[in-house]
Parts: structure tokens; sequence; C-alpha cells
């Protein structure tokens, strides 16, 4: 019997046909809306309820373990506590705005390229290729290809996510063959790329820093916010132990923790926690089984890394150019040894390109909600903050936990750093803070946020790279992220009243 539309949401809305974590999920988000809808704006503005709709989307994901689904969730609260009636029309045009921004757009075609380089370089028989020697010359040693992923991901971090990208393309099928967890890769592989990209001041997060300080009414150029960068850089806690740590790990000196441990006892079985692959494995076997890619050069795959971190420099870290002409590069590379015809490298570029398409929708979905943050004065908030704390040896200490709490709910990365850093050049030299300290604690919060935080666009970018699923990874790199900010906590107390000005 057909059902009416009516009908059908009766049956299908009938608590009882509803799975009951589900249910008590759906009712705590209906009355948080109807909360957040009554709240005026003249009191959310600039105040501290900014962060309410992040804890609601913080509850839902852990609940429903979905990153897709909590960030549109998360971001539809936003949006009714600013605009009310008027929430969706919002979400639209500040999705309108932000895609009508030429580096924006760069960015998200940047992601599209690169996922077609990842799939082609895979399909070509390259990586199997990798596989193959490596553990052919070095056996199947987790602590060297660990390791060895490691300093990799940090070689290439001039940009974070071509280093995550790539870094996991590359070792994820060699992990795999040796029975270990992708979720293990993906941890090291997205803390050194996003630490040591922050660290070098010609990485991607060092080379935003450095303008976001010049922006600063106070700052005369860049040339002088590149040296008070360079300042900051000793104070980076966060990123050098989250980086020891990792390292430790990679090479067995620190210890398997929490749902990390039970990814290995997993993965001894041949089951990949959070594995993003299923169903991929029969038809990237089919590629890779023609004749034409078997025993295919190590040199199909360093060329294109090489060309993209020379083009990354050459295009000044414009990484749309970079990877458009990398892909070109390699594209007739692999055409011309007759890899693959031009109409199936095409293919390859297209399928890496759909494969991306997820992950560039989350990014749209997060810039979204930073925009409507800014709308709502999450700059007067940061203002608020910095004047309110009595003693300025505190400062380091209290925004490195205050912002650490606030990245952790919803990592802003970025918009972090336009927010905050250009206020407090012109604030902090007015109560006589240490600039290049705070800076540090200021940046250490926002790698702490975008190593931990469920959403983190650097998790779904390692993640993708890995080919695990982001939750997946988020659980499982939990315990070393936080242990790594417990350390880093005390340290920037330490160095207020050392270094006070």
């Amino acid at each position: 019997m057909k059902l009416n539309i009516l009908q059908r949401i009766i049956y299908y809305m009938n608590p009882k046909r509803i799975d009951a974590k589900r249910f008590r999920l759906w009712i705590f988000w209906i009355v948080f809306q109807v909360i957040l809808w009554m709240l005026p704006k003249s009191v959310v503005e600039g105040s501290v309820l900014i962060m309410l709709p992040l804890a609601g989307l913080f509850i839902y994901a852990l609940v429903s373990k979905d990153v897709m689904e909590s960030l549109v969730m998360g971001t539809l609260s936003m949006y009714i506590m600013w605009h009310k009636e008027g929430a969706f029309l919002g979400f639209l045009k500040d999705i309108s705005l932000n895609l009508q921004d030429q580096e924006t757009i760069s960015m998200y075609m940047s992601f599209m390229l690169c996922g077609g380089m990842i799939l082609a370089l895979e399909r070509s028989g390259t990586m199997k290729s990798f596989t193959e020697t490596v553990t052919r010359k070095f056996g199947k040693n987790e602590k060297l290809i660990l390791g060895t992923s490691a300093v990799y991901a940090g070689v290439m971090s001039i940009d974070d996510y071509v280093s995550a990208l790539t870094s996991g393309a590359a070792f994820s099928g060699l992990i795999e063959s040796m029975k270990r967890p992708r979720v293990a890769l993906a941890f090291v592989v997205r803390t050194f790329s996003t630490c040591v990209s922050q660290i070098l001041p010609f990485g991607a997060w060092g080379y935003f820093v450095i303008y976001q300080i010049a922006e600063a009414k106070n700052v005369k150029n860049v040339a002088e916010a590149a040296d008070i960068f360079v300042q900051t850089i000793p104070y980076m806690f966060f990123a050098f132990i989250a980086c020891i740590i990792a390292f430790l790990f990679a090479i067995g000196l620190f210890p398997k923790i929490g749902m990390m441990k039970k990814a290995y006892a997993m993965a001894q079985k041949g089951i990949q926690m959070g594995d993003a692959t299923e169903g991929e494995e029969d038809e990237e076997e089919d590629w890779t089984e023609d004749p034409r890619r078997q025993n295919v050069s190590l040199l199909n795959l360093v060329l294109p890394m090489l060309s993209i971190a020379f083009f990354l420099v050459y295009f000044e870290y414009d990484a749309f150019l970079a990877f458009g002409a990398a892909t070109f590069i390699t594209g007739v590379l692999f055409v011309i040894q007759g890899i693959f015809t031009i109409g199936e490298y095409t293919k390859c570029v297209v399928d890496g390109c759909m494969d991306m398409v997820e992950m560039t929708i989350i990014l749209i979905i997060g810039y979204a909600m930073q925009t409507v943050m800014y709308d709502m004065g999450m700059e007067v908030f940061v203002g608020q903050v910095c004047r309110a704390i009595p003693y300025v040896s505190l400062i380091p200490f209290i925004f490195f936990v205050f912002f650490s709490c606030t990245e952790y709910l919803y990592s802003l990365n970025y918009t972090l750093y336009q927010i905050a850093i250009p206020i407090l050049m012109v604030v902090l030299p007015m109560i006589g803070a240490n600039i290049p300290l705070t800076l540090g604690a200021v940046i250490s919060a926002s790698l702490f946020g975008a190593n931990a935080c469920v959403v983190s666009d650097a998790g779904v970018v390692s993640a993708k790279g890995a080919r695990v699923k982001p939750y997946a990874q988020y659980i499982t790199s939990q315990p070393y992220f936080v242990i790594a900010a417990v350390i880093t906590a005390p340290l920037y107390l330490i160095a207020g009243f050392l270094f006070p000005a």
C-alpha cells in the first residue's frame, strides 16, 4: 500500500521507530534551538554567548559521530541564534559571498586537483610500486615507516594541506600492508603537517600569520611583521611538544593509548578502524592490474611530489596554480610512458576531484559559520577578554587555556588569527604584555584546535589522505593532543612570569 506524504511522516517520525539515542539527540536539539532563538541579538553580540552553539555542535558530534551532519546542524544553530527567522537566507547569502572570494575559490579548486593527482598516482601503480619497493628493502618496519612519514610531512609542510594529503597517500598502503592502523598514520601526519607549517615563516600558516600581524595599525610593513613572527617561534610550545610526542609514538617510544590501542588490535585482524575505502578496493585494483601499470618507476612518485613543492614556491604559495601545473606535468609524464591514455588520465583527475567534494562542502559550511561568528562580534569579544585579565603575566596562560577551549569546540584556524592578531598587536603594548609570548600562546591554542577538534578542516584533510573517517581519527588521536596541551599550559604560566614583557 502506497503512503501519502502525511502518512509517511506520521509513520517514520513515530518515536518507536527512531533509535532511542537519536530520538534523545533530536529532542535536545529542538529545545536547544528554541533557547537560541529566544536570546536577543543585543545580548549575544560581542559576548561569550557566541560560543554557545559550538557547545551544542560538540555534543551533537559526540553523539552522532558524523562530522558533516554535526557541522550542518551546528552552523544552522549559529544562524538561528543570530538571524532568527532569516537563518536559512542568511546562511545562503554568506555562502554566496564566500564563494565570490577569489582566494577561497582557488583553495577549493586546489583540493580538487590534489585529489585528482592522488588518485592518478594510486591508479598508475606508483603507490603500489612504492609500497612493494620500500617493503622489500626495509621490511615491514613500522617504526621506520611512521618515522619517515613524520619527516616527509614536515618537509612538505610549506603547505599543510598538501603535506597531509600527499603524505597519507604515499604511506597509507605501506601501513596497511603491515597490518597497522591507518589512523596512526593520520595522527602522525596531521601533527607534523599543521605544526611544522606554523613554525616555518614560509609555511602556509606562518605566511598567513605574518600578514595578519602586518594588518595591525601599529605595524609598519610586512618586513616588520615577519621579524615579529620570527620572535614568536620559540614560544610556540604546543607545536614543539605535539611533534615530539607524535615522533616518539611513530618510533615506538610513546605508548598506544585509548582507542588507538584498540585500532592496533583491530588492524592485526585485518580490520581498519574508520576505514573510508569500503567498496573502492576492487575498482582501484582493476586499474593497477593492467600490464601497463606494472613495475612502474618510483620517479613517477618523486617527480610529481617535487613538482608540487617547486611550483608552490614558484607561484608564491598559490596552491591552485601549483597543483594545476603539477597535474599537467604528471599527466604528460604518465601519458608518454603509456601508463595512461589521455582519456584515462582525465578520468583519474575527474574522479579524484569528485572524491574531494565532501571535504570541500565541509569547508564551505565551516567558512559560513566563521562569517556569522564575525558578524556577532567575535572581534569585540576577544578584545574584552584581553582587557579583563588583571595581571599581565597571566595573559599568555589564560589566552592559551581560553582559546584552546574555544578552538576545541570548533576550530576556527585562520579565522582566529584574522580576528585576534590585529587586535592583540594594538592592545598588548598598551597593557605592557610580552607580544611574542602572547602571540605564541594564541598560535598554540589554534594548533591544539586544528589537531584536536572533531570538525577541524586539518583533521578532514589528513583523514582523507590516510583514507580514514574523520571521526575515527578524532577519537584515536585525542589523548595525545590533550597530553600535549596539558604539558603546554603550565609552560605559558611559567614563561609569563619569567618573561613579563
